[in-house]
């Protein structure tokens, strides 16, 4: 069951494409400043809006995620996969107040979304919180690369409300690429 709300706790710390990168694909030389806090900004707006579309996280995010009551079947789905383990990416639940042992927990970290079964006897409301996203250091699928680069390209060139010769949607290649790095291959 999906929760009821889901608040992202802990920003990534980097993002899939670096600003040389965007600079690149906007052919400004890499000395030239000017323009560096904006096309930051939107490289991670960009990010998130590919989040947004794909149902998934592209780096090591945390989320806090809350349902009302444990769910019937005591199986929660944590949304914005992967989920990421390991010492560095902790998973916690709590239920009631009352933390839940990680023993007592059935974690399938490679279903999508990934799911963690609770313990039978637990009820109350459920509060997860886990890391989502590539670890950091892991490389982000190319087509995603790729779209992310338009989506920067695109707004950079059309930032203005009216600008000139200002192109209203993202190109068609940007869409084919995140359709092909979608679960489904579409929307």
């Amino acid at each position: 069951m999906t929760p009821d709300t889901l608040r992202i706790i802990t920003q990534p710390d980097a993002e899939p494409v670096t600003l040389s990168e965007a600079k690149a694909q906007l052919g400004i030389v890499e000395s030239f400043t000017e323009f560096d806090a904006l096309l930051a900004g939107m490289i991670a707006a960009g990010r998130r809006y590919i989040e947004k579309r794909l149902g998934q996280t592209l780096v090591a995010t945390e989320y806090r995620a809350t349902w009302a009551a444990v769910p019937a079947d005591g199986l929660l789905h944590l949304p914005y996969p992967p989920l990421l383990s390991g010492s560095a990416y902790d998973l916690a639940v709590t239920v009631g107040g009352t933390a839940v042992d990680a023993e007592d927990l059935e974690v399938d970290e490679d279903a999508m979304p990934a799911t963690v079964g609770l313990p039978a006897s637990v009820s109350g409301k459920v509060v997860a919180t886990y890391w989502g996203g590539a670890a950091d250091g892991s490389a982000v699928e190319p087509q995603v690369r790729a779209a992310l680069l338009m989506y920067v390209e695109h707004a950079f060139k059309n930032r203005g409300i009216l600008a000139e010769d200002s192109a209203v949607e993202l190109p068609q290649g940007f869409e084919a690429l995140l359709a092909s790095a979608s679960h489904s291959g579409g929307w």
